[in-house]
């Protein structure tokens, strides 16, 4: 996004979304108002894709998300997680809190996408039980509905009010689909930077001196998610003074180089019952397309059973498509099968992101990145 767009306009607010409005309430205030009114019943009608309001809303989302402040799926209607987005955009430009954003820049929040013969790859046969999970060869998506509101970070019912002419039309490679405007997340390019990644690491160990030493047996990591991960060889490049700070209590992750804010992602930090530990840690492992330990034992008390099964990877593997390990046995951050569920659902102690959100973050960071996990922020951050 342009550096001279440094502002972004929150305008009055829709009770069904929590959007906020500028009345001088602090944002928690408006958080609580806005829940007290939809507690006490008040509704409103959804506004349509292209009402004044509801384009307004989009493209404060999307340039956001443009510049790195995620705000979550992209729904047209804002809340918790646009305001929390666009409060650590204006902190990284150095701008007072609740100054207004401008999206002039914006000519339009949405665009139009043909679906390719390449996207309907990434299509197949689904299951529920991890048991018939199992012996599926990939973890694919359900539909092309599914893979479309991924790509664009977008909310499924959003996607499906923006196309209401094919909504019950079964979509197939060169039909055009209206999508946010937003950088597509492609699995494409996950399994091609896998690729990359596994072809610098061979050739790295092809480059060492011999003798080389006997192959130790293969690594796995293990996870209170219920999971177990076959790593690829980690080839990331280490980004410089690179850290990641976990704020668990407002579920943000926020990345910084040099100590600056750089990137914000809304997460799904663990539970009540099995919290992210606090402190500081370290990234151990950057894996894509990890395959991942099914085991309800874990799950449930962590405790290890020989009752487990290998889900293959895929979008709709239950840690999506990257584990970031960190050095605490059974954490890590991750993506997720279910993006619509994040930030409002709960985890067993590790950190997921939409599928969308944890890919980019993979680039940015590599073996070796501190990891700084907190309830809040600091005061005066």
């Amino acid at each position: 996004m342009d550096e001279s767009v440094t502002r972004i306009a929150l305008r009055p607010t829709l009770p069904i979304a929590l959007l906020f409005s500028l009345s001088g309430l602090g944002t928690d205030a408006a958080y609580g108002q806005a829940s007290a009114r939809e507690a006490s019943g008040a509704r409103m009608e959804k506004p349509e894709p292209d009402s004044d309001l509801r384009i307004h809303l989009a493209s404060v989302q999307v340039a956001l998300d443009q510049a790195g402040f995620r705000p979550g799926k992209i729904d047209g209607l804002g809340g918790e997680f646009t305001q929390k987005a666009a409060d650590r955009y204006n902190r990284a430009k150095g701008l007072p809190p609740g100054t207004l954003l401008d999206t002039s820049s914006i000519a339009s929040p949405y665009r139009e996408y043909t679906v390719s013969d390449e996207d309907l790859k990434w299509i197949g046969k689904t299951a529920s039980s991890p048991p018939e999970q199992e012996k599926l060869k990939r973890m694919p998506y359900g539909d092309v509905w599914e893979m479309v509101a991924e790509m664009f970070h977008c909310d499924l019912n959003f996607l499906r009010e923006l196309n209401p002419s094919i909504a019950n039309t079964p979509i197939t490679a060169g039909m055009v689909m209206r999508v946010p405007d937003v950088t597509p997340f492609h699995m494409a390019d996950v399994t091609a930077l896998e690729k990359e990644r596994a072809a610098v690491a061979k050739a790295k160990a092809q480059a060492t001196p011999s003798p080389i030493p006997a192959p130790s047996p293969p690594e796995t990591a293990e996870f209170s998610d219920a999971t177990q991960v076959t790593p690829v060889p980690d080839a990331t490049p280490e980004p410089p003074n690179r850290h990641i700070v976990l704020l668990t209590n407002p579920r943000i992750l926020e990345l910084y180089e040099d100590n600056h804010l750089i990137a914000s992602y809304p997460c799904t930090p663990g539970s009540g019952r099995v919290p992210v530990p606090i402190g500081d840690w370290r990234i151990t492992a950057n894996i894509l397309m990890p395959y991942f330990r099914y085991d309800k034992s874990v799950l449930k008390d962590g405790t290890r059973s020989d009752n487990a099964f290998n889900i293959p990877p895929g979008p709709n593997n239950y840690v999506g498509i990257v584990w970031m390990a960190i050095n605490r046995p059974s954490v890590g951050i991750h993506g997720t099968q279910s993006p619509d569920q994040i930030g409002r659902n709960e985890s067993s102690g590790c950190i997921r992101l939409a599928n969308w959100d944890a890919f980019d973050l993979s680039q940015k960071i590599a073996k070796g990145t501190p990891v700084l996990v907190r309830r809040d922020e600091e005061p005066g951050e």
